[in-house]
């Protein structure tokens, strides 16, 4: 009991903490973290916890088959020997955020089929954002072998980016007509590399950075000082620029701590589509994928309290995967409080 206490004092302590980060991440958009998955219906992927697979008609797993980054990808495939009705689909989701650092959804993709050439009138291969098409295949050319290599979805129109809330991403193969007769061909759709770009060349903005320039330099400086000892009630008031959150809500020296540590330091990598760029693996305690470890992670915990996870179902509180969310959590959360969670990295 002593051990318990002293955990959840250790996390009530720090009152105080940084200010999000604000970058938008997609966990696991290469799927390694778990190698093959032989059945994503039983086990699904890190972090792609909401698997809707009719296993009627399809069926998903993460397999070698191809890859354009890393070694595995995720394939989707329609069953050859079914018949499948118009409109059903194998949907394989992750919850994402859209803050005001996203400005597009990327990604790697293989259409195949077990023979012949890829039949558009059949089968399609999307992407949803909150269960609203936003890329269809059959806008594009397509055979039996085509590879869509980063494939950029621009997302500055969409309603809610920077709304701090979480939206669903989802990837999915769907049948286009109702079949009166096995198809006797079995359609895939291969998934590799789902990333968000983010501005500063794909990493965000830095929270120091408040011009949001990619740089902390002298111009933020200026901003700083134009917001000094400002309170929260003055209407030129931006909590943004509260770099160090405590109860004081105002731009004080607090807060231009936080603004020295980073001072100089840049997020313009530009080289962020290259080849040697590889993906990171995130935080887990970085429940919420806003970048940084705190409390709203905590929160998650909270909810998901003594839960257990059914098979194939996924606890997002449960950060060390032992089927429950309980103290062990909690601990691995303290270990990494404020820590922040970047997505992609350069060998």
């Amino acid at each position: 009991m002593k051990k318990k206490i002293f955990i959840m004092a250790a996390i009530v302590l720090m009152s105080g903490y940084l200010a999000q980060a604000g970058v938008s991440i997609v966990k696991n958009g290469s799927f390694e973290n778990n190698g093959v998955i032989s059945d994503i219906t039983t086990k699904a992927p890190q972090y792609w916890c909401n698997i809707n697979i009719p296993t009627t008609y399809f069926a998903g797993k993460v397999d070698t088959a191809w890859k354009s980054q890393g070694s595995y990808c995720l394939t989707l495939y329609s069953k050859s020997t079914v018949k499948c009705n118009a409109g059903d689909m194998a949907v394989v989701s992750q919850d994402v955020y859209l803050t005001e650092d996203a400005n597009q959804i990327i990604f790697d993709l293989k259409l195949s089929t077990s023979s012949g050439s890829w039949d558009k009138t059949k089968r399609s291969a999307i992407v949803m954002m909150d269960g609203t098409v936003v890329w269809d295949s059959n806008n594009w050319p397509a055979d039996a072998n085509s590879e869509y290599r980063n494939q950029i979805i621009d997302i500055n129109d969409f309603n809610g980016i920077g709304d701090a809330n979480l939206h669903v991403l989802s990837v999915a193969i769907k049948s286009k007509v109702t079949e009166t007769t096995p198809s006797w061909k079995e359609y895939r759709t291969q998934w590799d590399f789902v990333k968000f770009n983010a501005h500063c060349g794909g990493f965000g903005y830095l929270p120091e950075d408040l011009n949001m320039d990619c740089y902390v330099d002298m111009n933020d400086m200026g901003v700083l000082v134009e917001q000094w000892l400002m309170p929260e009630t003055d209407p030129n008031y931006n909590d943004r620029y509260d770099l160090f959150i405590d109860d004081s809500n105002t731009i004080n020296f607090y807060d231009y701590a936080v603004f020295a540590a980073g001072w100089l330091d840049n997020s313009n990598w530009q080289n962020w589509q290259a080849d040697n760029c590889y993906e990171i693996l995130p935080l887990d305690t970085d429940i919420d994928n806003d970048g940084v470890v705190n409390f709203q992670d905590f929160a998650i915990i909270a909810n998901d309290w003594m839960k257990t996870k059914t098979v194939g179902g996924c606890l997002k509180g449960d950060i060390n995967c032992s089927g429950s969310v309980d103290y062990k959590d909690i601990a691995v959360m303290a270990d990494e409080w404020l820590m922040t969670s970047w997505m992609y990295g350069l060998e």
